[in-house]
């Protein structure tokens, strides 16, 4: 067949508002999986910003599209995304098809749809066509490529070139999340936070940060600091599990020399060199019951006295406090008050677990072995590692993110290729997958589970879709109307508004 003319027919049904986009095609040569792949077929347009074009084929992506016979979809920092669709001949991946694209063009879904019609046309065309590199015509002959290791393919002259096929995934450059300093990640919902903080931190309101341990409250805590008009003044924090009882009154309020035994001379206390700043409690859910009624009169009063004193000192501060307990449990049970909470919670933040933002885990990674001193240019960490991480539960959370980097470094301080077997053994632990109780708060009946999953997936979705309904179906395995009506059944009416009434 002409397959000049077939690629000349199909970049004319482009969609040519997209600023860039570079396609790849493979073909697999053999019905084994483990036959080796042709490129026959390579063509880009426009120009690349930010991250640009990978130097070499997706080879790692596309493989494990064809291995798991689905559709896939990765994201390269927040500049560029990667496609990869499998072509299937009698029912079978026989070939993949790559589309690497700008990851906020406008015109991605006309480039998806398209992408999605040459697949299907691909397929019965697949074995038919010739390889042709480039677009137009390539002088040099296309290589096979394999998964791993080196392999040898011979040109028409006889010459033997050697392809290194990509071994893992290269650790990228982190990205700070705007709004929150000294954070790192890519993932929607601390995209969103960061940018709820921008506006919080320019009240004076009070703050409740909700998460788990490890989760970076007070990294939180700092930002808001930081981006308000009380970024001059100091920023003062206490662990509320850290102090006993008997000297947290002491530590807060301060003392006069002689206030009681042991008081040798005067103290400050924490909220008195708070003044003009910002005083953090963290895990206040952890605070003695007779202290709270203390700190709720300095919050009304705004006046704050030493131990062994009579005179109230004014100050003037923002309070942030931050806590895993649930404080409403807390109240129910008569060891937090009421009144405290509805002081503290003038705005309430959550703060998502590392697990449920698993795309952040590679730029974590990275960032954490940069700031132990290591080079990370060069580095890679293999797909079945970066797997084993994304998996893990991470009870932890970033904390323990960071202490699996220290153990690396301790135990393998000169590796570039971060291999499956350098991790912790219950992390590289094979995983069953299955959904745990955590995972919905308490144990329900299966019917209720399923609801309550599905729709924490639909969110999840939409979340690192961007909100887009398309994408985030294709990621579902849903179509776009299976996904409105799935919205419309569970009454998410914040996903889509008044279109879900339309079914």
């Amino acid at each position: 067949m002409d397959t000049h003319g077939f690629w000349q027919e199909e970049i004319r049904c482009f969609p040519h508002g997209c600023r860039y986009c570079a396609l790849w095609v493979f073909r697999r040569e053999g019905v084994d999986s483990r036959s080796p792949l042709r490129l026959l077929f390579h063509w880009a347009r426009g120009k690349a910003s930010g991250s640009g074009e990978p130097d070499e084929p997706p080879l790692g992506a596309v493989f494990l599209a064809l291995e798991q016979d689905r559709e896939s979809l990765s994201f390269r920092g927040r500049e560029a995304a990667l496609w990869v669709e499998p072509i299937r001949i009698s029912g079978r991946p026989q070939g993949a098809l790559a589309l690497w694209f700008e990851a906020d063009e406008v015109w991605r879904e006309g480039v998806f749809l398209w992408g999605q019609r040459l697949a299907g046309r691909l397929g019965p065309l697949l074995g038919q066509l010739d390889p042709l590199g480039s677009h137009p015509l390539a002088a040099d002959p296309q290589l096979l490529l394999f998964r791993s290791g080196q392999t040898r393919s011979s040109d028409p002259d006889g010459r033997r070139r050697r392809v290194k096929a990509k071994v893992g995934v290269p650790l990228p450059r982190p990205l700070a999340i705007p709004g929150i300093p000294g954070a790192v990640g890519v993932s929607e919902e601390m995209m969103s936070l960061g940018r709820v903080l921008t506006d919080v931190a320019g009240s004076n309101a009070n703050v409740l940060l909700r998460g788990e341990s490890g989760t970076g409250k007070e990294v939180v805590a700092a930002a808001i600091h930081a981006a308000s008009s009380r970024s001059r003044g100091p920023f003062v924090g206490q662990n509320c599990a850290a102090l006993p009882q008997s000297l947290f009154e002491s530590e807060l309020f301060g003392h006069r020399a002689g206030a009681f035994t042991g008081a040798k001379g005067d103290k400050k206390g924490l909220l008195a060199a708070a003044d003009g700043g910002t005083f953090f409690l963290d895990e206040i859910g952890d605070m003695p019951l007779p202290l709270q009624i203390k700190l709720l009169r300095v919050m009304q009063e705004r006046k704050v006295r030493r131990i062994g004193e009579l005179t109230l000192r004014r100050v003037d501060i923002r309070f942030i406090a931050a806590t895993h307990k649930d404080l409403h449990q807390e109240i129910k049970e008569g060891r937090f008050r009421l009144d405290l909470f509805y002081r503290l919670k003038v705005v309430s933040l959550e703060i998502p677990p590392l697990r449920q933002r698993p795309e952040d885990i590679i730029h974590l990674l990275a960032y954490f072995l940069r700031r132990q001193g290591r080079r990370i240019d060069g580095m890679s960490i293999s797909e079945e590692a970066l797997t084993a991480l994304q998996q893990w539960r991470w009870p932890g959370n970033v904390r323990e993110l960071e202490n699996e980097v220290q153990r690396l470094l301790a135990l393998y301080p000169d590796q570039e290729l971060i291999r499956l077997e350098h991790l912790s053994p219950e992390i590289r632990a094979p995983r069953s997958g299955a959904i745990e109780a955590v995972d919905l708060g308490i144990l329900r009946d299966m019917q209720q589970a399923g609801a309550m999953l599905e729709q924490y997936l639909i969110r999840k979705a939409l979340a690192v879709s961007g909100g887009r309904k398309a994408m985030a179906a294709r990621r579902l395995g849903l179509s776009r109307q299976g996904l409105y009506k799935k919205i419309a059944r569970y009454g998410m009416a914040d996903l889509i508004g008044e279109r879900v009434s339309g079914g």
